[in-house]
């Protein structure tokens, strides 16, 4: 399997689509992101880089999130 067809199995979503989807302001997952509690790609340089998110990372701090409020 190539990198390509890795590519095109892996679902992304943007900082404000991951924003939405916790209910957060889009600040609140750069901050997970860059603090590591949420992984992503950061894509090019700078203030002004966009970053993607696999969606496996998504339900991964789901899962965690949901296990901490349990105990």
């Amino acid at each position: 399997m190539t990198i390509r067809n890795i590519i095109k199995l892996m679902s992304f979503r943007t900082r404000n689509e991951v924003a939405k989807y916790f209910r957060v302001h889009p600040r609140t997952i750069e901050r997970w992101l860059k603090s590591g509690l949420l992984k992503g790609y950061k894509l090019g340089k700078g203030k002004t880089a966009l970053w993607r998110i696999p969606d496996e990372e998504v339900e991964i701090l789901l899962k965690e999130s949901q296990s901490k409020k349990i105990k």
